[in-house]
C-alpha cells in the first residue's frame, strides 16, 4: 500500500454531505485516497468501500457499522485544539482561548474570548466569536500498521472533555488505548422538547499491554419465552349490519409510538436554517437543533395521522348510527 503524499492515510467523520445537505450518522464514516486502506477498514469495522460523494476530496469512503472504534493515541500531542471564526474570505480569528494564533500581526496578543464556556457558545452562535476546532490523530488498535487516521470536530462537548483527555493521556506509558465513540444523547431542550443526537467521546482505557485491541461485542440478551396462546371466549355472533358501500370497513388503529433513535441511520437539514431554527427551538448546538427539528416534524405527522383516523372513525360511527335509526323507524 502506497501513499502519494505524507500524512494521515484517511479521516474519520461523524457525518457527510448528500445533495448539498449535511447528514449526521449513527456510525463512523471513513474516507481515504487509498483503495486498499478502504477495503481493510471495511473488513475491520463493517460496511463496504464505495466512491466518496460526501463532499471531501478523498476518493473512497466506508460507511462503517461501528459506533465505537478502539484506537491508539500517542500521548497528548495526538490532540490539537484551537478556536476559529471564519468569515466570507476565510479565517478571521484563530486563538487558543487566551491569545491569538493568527493572523500574524495579532499573534500573541489577548484574543478577548470570554472566560466562561456558556458565554463563548453564545458569542459563537450569534456570529461574534470563534468555535472549537479539534483534531485527533490515531491508529486503529486492531491494525496499527494501517497508518494514522484523523478525526476533526467542532463539538463543544468534546472541547469540554479535552483537559481531562490530555491529563489521562499523560498518565499512560506509551501509546494509549482509547475508545472513540459516537455516544447517543437524549435530552430535553429549554423549550421542553425531547431530542436525541450523537456526540463524539474519547475514553482512555490504558496502555496497549493491558487493554485488548478490539472492543468486546455488545451483549445479546436471551430471547424472551413465547407465552402460550390465550383461549378466546366464545360469544354469540351478532347479526350482520347493513353498511353503506361508500363507508370503508373499520381497520385496526396504527401504532403512534415513534421509532427508536437507533432505527434511523441519518438525518439531514438545510445548513442555512440552523441558526434560525436554534432560536425558535431553544437549542445550543447544530446536533440539538437538527434533532429537535426532526422531533417536531415526526410529532406533527403523527398528530395529523391520528386526526385523520379519528375523523374516519367518527364518519363510520355516524353512518352506522344513521342506518340503525332508519331501521327502527321503518
Amino acid at each position: 500500500m502506497t501513499q502519494s503524499t505524507p500524512g494521515p492515510v484517511g479521516r474519520f467523520h461523524s457525518g457527510r454531505v448528500a445533495e448539498g445537505r449535511p447528514q449526521a450518522l449513527d456510525a463512523w464514516r471513513v474516507t481515504t485516497d487509498d483503495a486498499e486502506a478502504a477495503a481493510r477498514v471495511a473488513g475491520l469495522l463493517g460496511g463496504r468501500p464505495q466512491p466518496n460523494e460526501g463532499g471531501e476530496a478523498l476518493a473512497h469512503e466506508v460507511l462503517t457499522k461501528a459506533e465505537t472504534v478502539r484506537v491508539l493515541l500517542e500521548g497528548p500531542d495526538a490532540v490539537a485544539s484551537h478556536m476559529v471564526l471564519r468569515g466570507s474570505k476565510g479565517i478571521v480569528h484563530r486563538c487558543d482561548g487566551l491569545e491569538f494564533l493568527s493572523p500574524e500581526e495579532k499573534k500573541g496578543r489577548p484574543c478577548g474570548c470570554p472566560p466562561l464556556l456558556a458565554d463563548r457558545k453564545l458569542a459563537a452562535r450569534e456570529g461574534r466569536g470563534p468555535s472549537p476546532s479539534i483534531s485527533l490523530t490515531f491508529r486503529i488498535a486492531a491494525e496499527p500498521s494501517l497508518g494514522e487516521f484523523r478525526f476533526m470536530s467542532g463539538s463543544w462537548q468534546l472541547a469540554v472533555q479535552l483537559a481531562d483527555l490530555t491529563d489521562a493521556l499523560e498518565r499512560v506509558d506509551g501509546p494509549a488505548v482509547c475508545d472513540l465513540a459516537l455516544e447517543l444523547v437524549v435530552l430535553t431542550t429549554k423549550a421542553g422538547r425531547g431530542v436525541c443526537y450523537r456526540k463524539p467521546v474519547v475514553t482512555v482505557l490504558g496502555s496497549s499491554g493491558t487493554v485488548a485491541p478490539q472492543s468486546p461485542p455488545p451483549a445479546q440478551s436471551a430471547p424472551a419465552p413465547v407465552p402460550p396462546p390465550r383461549r378466546r371466549r366464545t360469544r354469540p355472533t351478532p347479526e350482520p349490519a347493513v353498511l353503506d358501500p361508500a363507508v370503508p370497513e373499520p381497520t385496526a388503529p396504527e401504532s403512534t409510538v415513534p421509532p427508536s433513535p437507533e432505527a434511523s441511520h441519518s438525518v439531514s437539514v438545510d445548513a442555512a436554517l440552523l441558526r434560525r431554527a436554534a432560536e425558535v427551538l431553544g437549542t445550543d448546538g447544530p446536533e440539538e437543533t437538527v434533532a429537535a427539528a426532526l422531533s417536531e416534524i415526526v410529532a406533527g405527522r403523527q398528530r395529523t395521522a391520528e386526526l385523520v383516523r379519528l375523523r374516519e372513525q367518527v364518519g363510520r360511527i355516524a353512518a352506522i348510527a344513521g342506518q340503525a335509526l332508519q331501521g327502527r323507524d321503518s
